[in-house]
């Protein structure tokens, strides 16, 4: 090779050896992490939108249209067949005399209960990286129902547990084009029972006084449960005067509660907590159970909200779905409530459904399988996606 050769190779070399660190210096200061990505997909992906889908109090999205082919269901839970029923129901447990027992309860119904959950792109472009974080039924222990099996009809990839007993699963769709729509199913086995608590056995005189385990979350104020504000604690103080113990009181302010409010669908106090309810006396369930479970705490009574879903006969017949029929529970969202004493655990109650039987049927009793829990705080359902445009539509269901 002669001088002019070699000077040409070494120039080359340089040229070679410039532009590989400017490309290299420039792949290390970009921000962009698809730029061998295609052009639309590196569009797509510069920005993740993210939306949350609130509980709607009846549901609005009703019932969702069945897929043609759904995934087989992934079994993650499964217990026995047939539940005992739960633990503080022995009366050796909380040191009663012997042959007590704490709740009288029938024979147990079984419910299938299905959550269907479809995600839509109505965007032009496609949608990428969906991920989904969908509420599910809480860890519960109100001692009429007892979560037999649980299953999913796609693998999720994490179960959250939150406060309150809370939990949600979070589930990845990768890909959705244009008006393309996937659907997760979540299936629960349930078993309810109608129950009495026998209250006879409690002492009049027997208060909380922290014993036994219980959420201090129970007995705090929270939204929509305004335990602390001058108002709720005088109004508790008021009618619990000269009452000594907790049950005393507890139903002291069941009964207020009942005559005090005006039950009013159109109410502008509706589903807007206790406070409200207890200045503008009127709302619906949810400021029913609302304004007695601030009572109960501002007494120091452990108190807390249940949301799920009631026959507002209070008869439970209409959950009876025949093998191969599904029956939607759109409409039928409810809250009630419970409170706690360490003889008795968790002691439900629903004021709604005694406006026009002041008898107390429901004070301390669920006398028929008319009730599904489903939580003691509602969660928001959270999507996140990268391009195109993710619509979710949710709808529970019972199965036959």
């Amino acid at each position: 090779m002669n001088d002019k050769s070699v000077r040409q190779t070494e120039k080359l070399v340089l040229i070679a050896t410039i532009v590989i660190f400017v490309l290299l210096f420039f792949l290390r200061t970009s921000s962009n992490p698809f730029l061998f990505s295609s052009p639309a997909r590196a569009k797509t992906a510069r920005l993740v939108k993210a939306i949350e889908v609130g509980p709607p109090p009846s549901y609005q999205e009703g019932q969702l249209p069945e897929q043609e082919k759904e995934s087989p269901l992934v079994a993650v839970t499964a217990l026995p067949d047939e539940a005992t029923r739960p633990l503080w129901e022995t009366a050796e447990l909380l040191e009663l005399p012997a042959g007590t027992e704490l709740y009288s309860m029938g024979q147990a119904s079984r419910r299938n209960f299905r959550v269907r959950v479809q995600v839509s792109n109505k965007g032009k472009a496609s949608s990428s990286n969906i991920r989904i974080d969908v509420p599910l039924l809480g860890n519960l222990d109100s001692p009429y129902q007892v979560l037999l099996k649980e299953s999913f009809s796609h693998k999720p990839l994490a179960i959250n547990e939150l406060s309150q007993g809370s939990r949600t699963a979070s589930f990845s769709i990768p890909y959705l084009a244009p008006g393309e729509t996937e659907t997760i199913v979540v299936d629960y086995s349930l078993n309810v029972f109608p129950l009495t608590a026998n209250l006879s056995g409690l002492p009049e005189t027997y208060r909380y006084g922290g014993q036994g385990y219980v959420d201090p979350v129970f007995l705090m104020p929270a939204d929509k449960i305004e335990s602390n504000h001058p108002e709720i604690v005088a109004m508790a103080r008021e009618i619990a005067s000269g009452l000594t113990s907790d049950l005393e009181k507890a139903r002291a302010f069941f009964s207020f509660v009942i005559s005090y409010l005006q039950y009013d669908l159109n109410s502008p106090n509706r589903n807007q907590g206790a406070l409200s309810a207890l200045r503008g006396r009127s709302g619906v369930c949810e400021d029913y159970a609302s304004l007695f479970v601030a009572l109960c705490r501002a007494e120091g009574i452990p108190a807390r909200l249940v949301n799920g879903y009631a026959d507002p006969r209070g008869r439970g017949d209409i959950w009876n779905v025949a093998p191969g029929e599904t029956f939607s529970l759109k409409g039928y969202r409810h809250s009630w409530a419970e409170f706690y004493t360490p003889k008795t655990g968790w002691i439900p109650v629903d004021p709604t459904l005694n406006i026009y039987d002041r008898n107390l049927t429901y004070f301390a009793s669920l006398p028929q399988a008319s009730h599904l829990a489903q939580n003691y705080q509602d969660q928001n359902m959270r999507v996140r996606y990268q391009g195109g445009q993710v619509a979710v539509a949710w709808g529970e269901e019972l199965t036959g």
